[in-house]
């Protein structure tokens, strides 16, 4: 009796060591799938930063042609613009405020 516990012990812990082995080679396994996941959402991070980083200088640069253009009264460059789906009109300057009178005297 003593020797058949011995024997069913030993195969119970070596199915269990073996079970242990494969929940190992399964961790494993999950991490590189994890890594390889979490370098692709931080290429796409990178991406989605960096897209809106040039969007921004983009505007800039668009906004920068139109002025010189404006202000240049420049048809090539403002014709290259509208190529490209960019068009602004020209507001006519508004008359400021007429400067105030300078007070000759001393109070």
């Amino acid at each position: 009796m003593a020797r058949s516990k011995a024997r069913a012990l030993f195969w119970i812990s070596t199915v269990l060591a073996g079970l242990g082995v494969i929940l190992v080679i399964g961790n494993g396994i999950l991490f590189l799938v994890n890594q390889d996941a979490q370098a692709a959402i931080n290429r796409r991070q990178q991406f989605i930063n960096q897209s809106a980083q040039l969007g921004r200088l983009n505007e800039a640069l668009v906004r920068a042609l139109a002025t010189n253009a404006a202000n240049n009264k420049d048809d090539q460059l403002r014709d290259l613009l509208a190529q490209h789906g960019i068009t602004f009109q020209v507001n006519p300057a508004e008359p400021g405020p007429a400067p105030a009178a300078p007070s000759g005297g001393k109070n």
